[in-house]
This record gives structure tokens, C-alpha cells and sequence, in this order.
């Protein structure tokens, strides 16, 4: 039986674990899983309707900021 690539295994792979492989490797993996999730990403707008940063985000305004 051919060995089964780390790309097309179920396993849930850590941080810590894909940062250990070769970068060809890791690039595969994180390449396969952008593919999988690709289409729920791009239809579903509660994955993406979102401000990165609003007013009450901010605080240059603030009379406690400090000039560095």
C-alpha cells in the first residue's frame, strides 16, 4: 500500500507542528486546506463582514496618549 502524503491526511496539524516540516511540505499543506475552504469563505459573508478597525478601535484621539 503507497504511503499516504501529508497533504491528503486528515490530521489537524499545530503551529508548532507545520513550522517543524520542510517549507515545501508545510506550503502543501497550508495550499491544500485554502483550497478546501475556499468556496465557505467566499459565500458565506459572516467570515468576511467585518471592520478590521473601528472608532472606538482607535485611540490617537485619546487626551492619555503619550508622544513617543
Amino acid at each position: 500500500m503507497p504511503e499516504q502524503s501529508v497533504v491528503t491526511t486528515r490530521h489537524r496539524w499545530t503551529a508548532s507542528e507545520l513550522r517543524k516540516l520542510p517549507e515545501h511540505e508545510r506550503s502543501a499543506i497550508l495550499e491544500a486546506a485554502a483550497i478546501a475552504v475556499e468556496a465557505e469563505y467566499r459565500n458565506d459573508p459572516e467570515l468576511t463582514d467585518f471592520r478590521a478597525f473601528g472608532k472606538e478601535d482607535l485611540h490617537g484621539d485619546s487626551a492619555d496618549a503619550e508622544t513617543r
